[in-house]
């Protein structure tokens, strides 16, 4: 055997111990992290980026070696591939850095695109649904970034545009994924929940921006469209959660329609509050309405086929 093959052997986690690796990736995680915060003037930038590099090379080694059962990767490769994430993100900061990189848009712009292929890589190879969300987060990110870096633009209202595209381009992933890749559709659709989220919060830097003026800060009061898609966006998340029993994309629902509910605070009975009163008591009427009992089926007084004892076979042996 060559001496790849005997390391590959060696490095390829054993299922039955996969746990105990797993948890010692966290652990393992986490002390660099920490070390790398506590040693930001003291070490050297090479020092700091050869650490995290190396860690964040075993744990997504060792999440690539482990071998595939199923469609899906088991919990412990799961969790080496999170583990790996803040590694990766920090040595590439690390490297920017080494680099004279300022740290400005241009850099989150192409760390963030090597992050979001480095993951998109494994969720296409090794199935993992916690990849396909890391990956589409950080695709999220490089999107607002690059705009930044190449556009330059003055106040969130483009971002705000670039978070509704998101969320229609992940909503409309999410359906084509839906029947054939599930735990990749319900990773995608998180996304679009966290960009709804984005978007929600974008708004009220806006509105709350354009409210200062020398009196305070009045009631805050954004725009009916950009209310309309996040009271939208809220309820298809719970709708969504609810019919395919996801608990993430329910609870990312109601966090929406709590900014939803924050942003529509201002004003009286119309037009939101009544809109939605009479919506739900008309959703209600619908299902309480009365019913036409189904008619009898046509075997209905049929008798029922006599019982048979069960005769097993003869043992051809006996």
């Amino acid at each position: 055997m060559s001496t790849w093959g005997r390391a590959r052997d060696t490095l390829a986690p054993k299922p039955f111990r996969g746990d105990l690796i797993a948890a010692g990736g966290a652990v393992l995680a986490v002390g660099l992290v920490l070390l790398d915060t506590r040693v930001q003037d003291d070490w050297p930038g090479g020092v700091r980026f050869a650490a995290l590099t190396a860690g964040a090379a075993l744990l997504l080694l060792l999440a690539w070696l482990a071998p595939v059962e199923g469609a899906t990767p088991r919990m412990y490769v799961s969790a080496l591939l999170v583990a790996g994430f803040p590694l990766l993100a920090g040595a590439l900061v690390e490297l920017s850095a080494l680099l004279g990189s300022d740290g400005g848009a241009g850099t989150v712009t192409w760390f963030a695109l090597l992050v979001a292929a480095k993951y998109a890589t494994f969720a296409w190879r090794r199935g993992s649904p916690i990849c396909t969300l890391l990956a589409a987060v950080s695709a999220l990110v490089a999107l607002f970034a690059a705009w930044s870096w190449i556009f330059d633009p003055h106040g969130p209202t483009a971002f705000e545009w670039l978070s509704l595209v998101a969320i229609v381009v992940l909503t409309l992933a999410a359906v084509v994924l839906r029947d054939r890749r599930r735990a990749h559709a319900v990773a995608l659709i998180d996304v679009a929940g966290l960009a709804a989220l984005t978007l929600a919060g974008l708004i009220g830097v806006d509105v709350f921006a354009s409210a200062v003026s020398g009196e305070g800060v009045t009631t805050p009061h954004a725009g009916w469209g950009w209310k309309l898609v996040l009271v939208a966006v809220g309820f298809g998340l719970a709708a969504y959660g609810a019919v395919d029993r996801e608990r993430g994309p329910v609870w990312l629902g109601v966090a929406v329609l709590l900014a939803f509910v924050l942003l529509a605070s201002g004003g009286n009975l119309l037009w939101w509050p009544l809109i939605l009163l009479l919506i739900g008591l008309a959703a209600i009427a619908a299902g309480l309405r009365p019913t036409t009992a189904a008619p009898p089926a046509p075997d209905l007084d049929r008798p029922e086929a006599p019982a048979r004892p069960f005769d097993p076979p003869a043992d051809p042996f006996v």
